[in-house]
């Protein structure tokens, strides 16, 4: 299971030693979860676990590294995903439609139906529009619909759904408990991911 030390693999300034790194250290342990979590995620049809690869990296180390679940066995950015992932200082899960999502038309009606479902999340849950970017804003209905018109404006706006732990939590000190959070927050997330690609 994740602890603080993953953390420790962005420290490697170097793309090598840093892809390298999170290789050996990180995605292994994406792939050790992913049955669980697509157990977890209960769906009638199948979902692929797919850990970002960086191939297009030729320069700079990536800022984060993340597994994505979706429907289709040879990618997940096309469609409504949920995506599993590390910053240096956080671990992120998001329900992610992206700015290259193939039938954004038709998911825009479908989101906005979902905003009012949205908010009974919690208050640990937070929203977003950049999957590449930090800042995030707490989920409310007001700042949901405000992050759907900046969605359906802005072409490369992205819509995203979930919930952050730094590395500094207490939660990384008791394996089982992460583990347990984590798949209830794919449980969570696993209805609005199965709406948003019937």
């Amino acid at each position: 299971m994740f602890n603080q030390e993953d953390f420790a693999v962005f420290d490697d300034l170097t793309l090598a030693g840093r892809l390298a790194k999170v290789r050996s250290v990180i995605d292994p342990k994406f792939e050790a979860l992913a049955p669980a979590i697509i157990e977890t995620m209960g769906q009638t049809k199948p979902v692929y676990g797919h850990v970002a690869k960086h191939l297009r990296r030729f320069k700079n180390p990536p800022m984060n590294t993340w597994i994505a679940f979706s429907g289709n066995p040879r990618g997940y950015k096309m469609a409504p995903h949920i995506m599993l992932g590390f910053w240096d200082d956080r671990l992120f899960i998001w329900l992610a439609v992206l700015a290259e999502a193939k039938e954004r038309q038709r998911l825009t009606p479908v989101l906005a139906g979902m905003l009012p479902q949205f908010t009974t999340l919690g208050a640990t849950y937070e929203i977003s529009q950049n999957h590449m970017a930090k800042p995030a804003a707490d989920l409310t209905l007001r700042n949901l619909e405000k992050q759907l018109e900046h969605y359906q404006t802005v072409k490369q706006a992205d819509f995203l759904v979930g919930r952050q732990w730094f590395k500094n939590d207490p939660i990384f000190d008791d394996p089982d408990q992460l583990r347990a959070t984590l798949l209830q927050t794919f449980a969570e997330l696993a209805p609005f991911y199965e709406t948003l690609n019937l």
